[in-house]
């Protein structure tokens, strides 16, 4: 397996500082939500002149031959921003096609402007027969990277090839876009090993929900902590509460676990040193564990106003119970990992 190096790095915090300007710029949580465009294409359109699609591209076709550590904290950002765009998709196929050498499509991929939709398929279904309910990001995929559960087989096929259908799905998470896939017939397209996509596509995947979650998270948890400070109740900031603050500090220690699992995870991801496959697939569990917890209370600690316009709380909540679903449950994730935790236990 190829690893993704270069002589130059660059600092994630940089990474971090640029996305969080670029995103509290361009973002508008509600416009989704109120039934307006949600300016996908111009946004994805800025992030690919900001060079982030480029990110973890090999230097030899064209790309900044960065690690997964200096994508993470985009995904942090694009969480905190709740961005309606679907990075996470485009960049896992990157990672596949990068560790499996496949230099060819990567260029096409750099210099085309492909979108891609990176889909493990429920057990049983191959890339040439899948239906699967939901879909992040495929409304705009060009490309579906379409990967078997038991890392039989892996293709990248065209989205509009015959034989594939999308259509939208509406969720509780209106600020981001969803689609039912189906797929029918043998695509001619480019072959990949189906094994080593499975477990990058798997890892990355969760990686990215993780951060998307975490970002959420924190910036949920901040605003609630800024409503408790400014509400008055018995001539006194509802933040002074006991019940409350302990609430409140039991879920930041919560957030900051999540974090440092996720940035451990991330390190032993971009390096592929072992158990890097079970860390990402625990920490996304531990993250969107802690953004649903964190959204659900949100809403109570704003005494109810949380469910109306003027506050984002129950933005975040929403999108923290799609982010808890997508691609398995927790409960799901726990049974992929089983066998391997339970080795290394005994090991």
């Amino acid at each position: 397996m190829t690893v993704l190096d270069s002589e130059t790095r660059i600092d994630p915090e940089e990474i971090r500082e640029t996305a969080q300007r670029f995103l509290a710029n361009k973002v508008e949580r509600r416009a989704a939500w109120e039934g307006k465009d949600a300016g996908c294409a111009a946004l994805e359109a800025e992030m690919a002149e900001l060079g982030w699609y480029l990110l973890i591209v090999p230097e030899a076709q064209g790309g900044l031959g960065q690690s997964f550590e200096a994508l993470a904290p985009i995904y942090e950002e694009m969480g905190r921003a709740l961005a309606p765009s679907w990075l996470a998709g485009t960049m896992a196929a990157i990672d596949v096609l990068a560790t499996g050498g496949h230099a060819e499509a990567l260029s096409d991929l750099v210099g085309q402007g492909w979108r891609i939709a990176t889909i493990v398929l429920p057990a049983g279904q191959t890339p040439d027969h899948a239906q699967v309910r939901i879909v992040g990001g495929a409304d705009r995929a060009t490309h579906l990277l379409l990967i078997a559960a038991d890392g039989s087989a892996a293709r990248l096929i065209p989205a509009d090839a015959v034989g594939v259908s999308l259509v939208p799905v509406e969720t509780w998470d209106r600020g981001r876009a969803y689609a039912a896939l189906s797929v029918e017939g043998e695509q001619g397209s480019l072959a990949v090993d189906g094994s080593l996509a499975l477990a990058v596509a798997q890892a990355h995947g969760d990686l990215a929900l993780a951060w998307d979650s975490i970002g959420a998270a924190s910036q949920c948890l901040s605003e609630t902590i800024d409503y408790m400070l400014g509400r008055q109740q018995f001539g006194r900031p509802i933040a002074s509460f006991q019940a409350l603050k302990h609430r409140a500090a039991d879920h930041k220690v919560a957030l900051e676990l999540a974090r440092a699992l996720a940035r451990h995870a991330s390190s032993a991801f971009a390096r592929r040193s072992e158990g890097w496959a079970v860390l990402a697939a625990q920490s996304r569990i531990l993250a969107v564990e802690a953004f649903r917890a964190i959204g659900e209370d949100a809403v109570q600690m704003h005494g109810g106003v949380g469910f109306t316009w003027e506050y984002n709380c129950h933005l975040f909540l929403k999108r923290a119970l799609v982010n808890e679903v997508m691609d398995g449950t927790p409960d799901q994730i726990r049974d992929r990992i089983a066998a391997q935790v339970a080795a290394q236990a005994m090991g």
